[in-house]
């Protein structure tokens, strides 16, 4: 959710099914009222600020009607001011001991750990009210949440993968979607599409000087995603890592990639049928209707090809979590807040269902949402998709270095995709460089 926020609007034209949600708003002003420990909701009272930014702070606005119709007296403030202002106070507010900060704050979950390594206690620790619901999230997600046996946020939104496609174009070229098991069958129908399509028509967009997200998908898939294991090494080397550049050159080589420019150029190339498939997440349904209507009936889904027949074909790409900082005043109001967005199939289905904001809380799937046809995706039940391959997503280390890997490696993309230089060098060199900026060691 949070890596495409400006994408989820357009669910609420499409997802309009059998749940019946409430949509009225509520006006309040944030103060540091605590809780009254009753045990009675009735009599739980408390004002709680929350912020978020753009598509994920009107999602939890629409959860608080019902929210107060179990908790009548804890007032609920959500203030969306914006993702880089979110950061940018987030941070200010921790370095001056918690001075300033909402009750409630989300977080993309690639960015947790740049929190709680560089302010340790600055995150109230959920351990004793969250571990119960440990079974029932997203086990690649809720590895993001729980920093050394610390949970520190709950999972919100994740971002299971899918190779989105276009079935009259796969037809025209004679692609039966039902052969493609691994990436060499979708690099076969690839070269068939671009002879099709007198070479229109690539196999995939990537902007290969500045994203790596088929990198990150494709290491995600191989279990090691995406430039750090789990003692914190840099993990460039190996030779799954090498496995993804080299598949992404083969690709590219092949003369199937369109080297798009940043998110407008793959949202174009979608529009436009310069290409066939995008391999993203779930979150990219939204854009597709929003920005390609004409097309509705013509797009499906699949789950990313496998890198040998049988192999795992499960990912993930993006995500958030809420959490709480520990200096709040309302930690009990904050407390049943987060559960009832983010632990009950009530509040995440009202985000779902609305704004399209895909649930790390797996017993939400149960919902009649999951199984019905989408007509626009070729009237195939794609929510049921995502929902089964949820389980199988393997974790991903991040660390707060997250962000100089993600840098470093587009480069090496870059060198590897624009100058034809070897991927186990260029990892190689990215390696090195990484550790030069980090102060980390490489893996072995």
């Amino acid at each position: 959710m949070m890596v495409r926020r400006k994408i989820h609007r357009s669910l609420i034209s499409l997802l309009v099914l059998t749940l019946i949600l409430a949509a009225c708003g509520s006006e309040s002003t944030a103060t540091t009222t605590s809780n009254t420990g009753s045990t009675n909701p009735a009599e739980v009272k408390g004002e709680i600020t929350v912020w978020a930014w753009n598509v994920a702070a009107k999602s939890l606005e629409a959860t608080v009607p019902s929210f107060n119709q179990k908790y009548p007296n804890i007032k609920v403030t959500v203030q969306d001011i914006g993702r880089t202002d979110v950061y940018d106070k987030l941070t200010s507010g921790l370095q001056a001991g918690g001075a300033g900060l909402p009750d409630v704050v989300a977080i993309e979950s690639d960015r947790m750990d740049v929190y709680t390594s560089t302010f340790p206690d600055g995150l109230a620790d959920l351990t004793s009210r969250a571990s119960k619901y440990e079974k029932d999230f997203d086990p690649s997600k809720w590895a993001q949440s729980k920093i050394s046996d610390k949970i520190r946020s709950i999972p919100w939104d994740s971002g299971p993968t899918g190779l989105w496609y276009r079935v009259d174009i796969f037809e025209q070229a004679g692609v039966d979607p039902k052969s493609i098991e691994t990436w060499a069958d979708l690099i076969a129908a690839g070269e068939k599409i671009l002879a099709a399509t007198d070479g229109k028509t690539k196999l995939l967009p990537v902007d290969i000087v500045a994203d790596d997200a088929g990198f990150r998908m494709m290491t995600s898939q191989l279990g090691v995603c995406c430039y750090f294991n789990s003692d914190g090494k840099i993990n460039l080397t190996n030779d799954k890592s090498v496995q993804a550049l080299t598949l992404l050159k083969e690709i590219n080589d092949k003369g199937l990639v369109a080297n798009i420019n940043g998110w407008d150029g793959t949202v174009a190339a979608t529009k436009n049928g310069d290409v066939a498939t995008v391999p993203f997440g779930v979150w990219y349904s939204g854009t597709i209707i929003d920005q390609a209507p004409d097309l509705s009936g013509k797009w499906d889904v699949m789950l990313l090809p496998a890198f040998e027949k049988g192999g795992n074909r499960a990912a993930n790409l993006g995500g958030s979590t809420l959490a709480i900082p520990a200096a709040t005043k309302n930690l009990d109001a904050a407390w049943l807040f987060v559960e009832h967005a983010l632990a009950t199939s009530e509040g995440q289905n009202i985000m779902m269902e609305k704004f399209g904001i895909w649930p790390s809380y797996q017993p939400a799937y149960s919902a009649d949402l999951y199984s019905q046809p989408v007509a626009f995706f070729n009237n195939q039940p794609i929510w049921k998709l995502f929902a089964d391959e949820i389980k199988n997503i393997p974790a991903a280390t991040y660390t707060k270095d997250y962000a100089k890997g993600q840098a470093v490696l587009a480069s090496a993309q870059a060198k590897v995709l624009s100058q034809g230089m070897d991927p186990k060098q260029a990892l190689q060199e990215a390696a090195a460089e990484l550790a030069n900026q980090t102060g980390r060691e490489v893996a072995q």
